[in-house]
């Protein structure tokens, strides 16, 4: 099992934190290390242990520790009744993952997790992805649990751990424009060795859009990179809107932007024009002014910037500007290519697996789609789905709720909620146009931020009106 440079760095950091009994640091490095996801801290023969996953386990390990050493958590019955609906759609992805390959063993043909050495669909069986997949998945969900019990606690810092999110998508937008200088001046060295060290991904660092390099900065592809940027876009867009940013999200807001754009993903594209249309509608049916006014001066200013970069460009460097052309035209002939048909098929496919095995499907870790429910319909089936349908029209139903009866407060966990919930909604909606998974560690922690501010603002108005 040979350690990685990444590993060299993360490692001596977890077991410091680890050791000086600050779990606090050690959720905040697994934030940083989320967007790392190119890159390895351990290899163990064909897998990598990605950056996130270091100071994650020790986490759980520091957690896990405490519980048996007595320590007790308040909020442990809460968190746990709150979770049900998705304890209940963990547990039949993982009951499903042992019983539904084995029972439409041979009847139907998957895409497997791995298609280095078979480029084509494969008979249904127990394999390897499986109990791979099922490692994940019960990782991240007791890194979820863990957190919330921790955040439930008076010495959390939910505020630093937004800001470390924050550090870490910045570190993305900075090696996005090292890796693009890289790739138009050959003589900028890059850290290939280092940010995609992981032997378990297909490091796609080669691509071009016509004239212009595609960059994926730490991430395996450009498509990856922007539907983890989209998700800082929607956060740092709506705090900014809503007032609780300052001069580091409005930053944020011009960097992801410009690196989202250097992707030329198309997937980064449409989610954030779904965004703007999300925006908008909001701002109409919520009648909030101030919301409205402040949404109209956002488009009004991006638009002035746009138009006024489009001349200065025109003027003194019009090769850029046919250069940008060749891009648009070629995203949008993108549904014409090889790629856009295979992942297209690849859906099809997996659709077809929910019906031909009953709308239980093949098993979680049993096949790879193109996109996220696809994906959800042929593994964990129509009743997996059904679950998650519910536990999250629960989490939004208590976020309205929650939302309305704290109207005009402007109180940490109000921004906690709203920041986070925003974050994870444009990378679901992002991972729903083209994305097979959804379960990196640092999606959780977000998750449990959300969970866990939504916990301490029920916990305060309940005490306020026994008051």
């Amino acid at each position: 099992m040979p350690l990685t440079a990444m590993g060299l760095i993360f490692w001596p950091l977890s077991f410091l934190f680890f050791f000086r009994k600050d779990p606090q640091r050690l959720l905040e490095l697994t934030l940083i290390g989320g967007v790392l996801q190119a890159a390895a801290v351990l290899v163990m023969g064909g897998l990598g242990l990605q950056p996130a996953m270091a100071p994650g386990m020790l986490f759980i390990a520091f957690m896990g520790l405490q519980l048996m050493l007595g320590v007790t958590f308040p909020a442990a019955g809460r968190v746990l009744k709150f979770c049900t609906p998705l304890l209940i759609a963990f547990s039949w992805a993982l009951v499903g993952s042992i019983i539904l390959p084995r029972l439409f063993e041979g009847v139907v043909l998957v895409w497997p997790q791995k298609l280095d050495d078979v480029a084509t669909r494969v008979p249904l069986a127990p394999t390897r992805g499986n109990m791979t997949q099922d490692c994940y998945l019960v990782l991240d969900l007791v890194m979820f649990v863990m957190t919330i019990f921790f955040l439930t606690r008076r010495e959390a810092d939910p505020r630093r751990l937004y800001n470390a999110y924050l550090v870490g998508a910045a570190l993305a937008c900075v090696v996005g424009f090292w890796e693009m200088a890289h790739r138009l001046v050959g003589s900028i060295p890059f850290p290939k060795e280092l940010l995609y060290s992981n032997p378990g991904w297909a490091v796609l660092d080669t691509q071009m859009s016509g004239p212009v390099p595609r960059i994926n900065a730490t991430f395996t592809e450009p498509s990856a990179c922007a539907t983890f940027l989209i998700g800082t876009l929607y956060s740092t867009v709506w705090c900014a809107l809503r007032g609780y940013g300052n001069w580091a999200t409005r930053v944020m807001i011009f960097l992801c932007t410009l690196c989202l754009l250097m992707t030329t993903s198309t997937t980064g594209y449409v989610a954030m024009i779904i965004g703007l249309a999300l925006l908008i509608v909001y701002a109409i049916l919520s009648r909030e002014r101030r919301l409205f006014r402040r949404l109209m001066m956002f488009i009004a200013g991006g638009v002035l910037c746009m138009g006024v970069t489009t001349l200065a460009l025109a003027a003194f460097a019009p090769d850029v500007i046919k250069a940008a052309a060749e891009v648009m035209l070629e995203t949008q002939d993108k549904k014409q290519s090889a790629s856009y048909e295979e992942r297209t098929q690849k859906d099809a496919d997996s659709y077809q697996l929910a019906f031909d095995t009953y709308g239980l499907g093949t098993g979680w870790g049993s096949d790879r789609s193109s996109s996220l429910l696809p994906g959800f319909l042929a593994t964990i089936g129509v009743v997996g789905v059904l679950m998650l349908v519910v536990w999250n029209g629960s989490l939004f139903l208590k976020i309205y709720r929650t939302i309305k009866g704290a109207a005009g407060e402007r109180s940490l966990d109000a921004w906690m909620i709203e920041a986070t919930f925003t974050a994870l909604l444009g990378r679901t909606v992002a991972t729903l146009i083209s994305g097979p998974v959804l379960g990196t560690m640092d999606f959780y922690v977000l998750l449990a931020m959300l969970v866990s501010a939504l916990i301490r603002l029920q916990t305060r108005a309940g005490k306020q009106v026994r008051a």
